[in-house]
């Protein structure tokens, strides 16, 4: 597998990432046998079941994190 250019800027997390990083060990707690794939699906599901109102913190972080990103690289595209 080719290293990552060591100036590669990755792009911000965005409101479902967040949301799959937070519920990851709760979905391997549960499901000790899930495997990556697994756990996409059940955090996907998860994510279109939540309520609007329950997905908001996540896009307001996400929000945050692109205007964070957005001030300290600029050039970014």
């Amino acid at each position: 597998m080719p290293k990552k250019n060591a100036d590669h800027i990755s792009r911000p997390m965005n409101c479902f990432l967040a949301y799959r990083l937070e519920k990851q060990g709760e979905i391997i707690a549960r499901f000790p046998e899930a495997n990556h794939r697994d756990i996409s699906k059940i955090v996907a599901k998860w994510w279109r079941d939540l309520p609007e109102e329950e997905k908001q913190p996540y896009r307001d972080r996400a929000r945050l994190a692109k205007e964070e990103h957005q001030r300290r690289f600029p050039d970014y595209k």
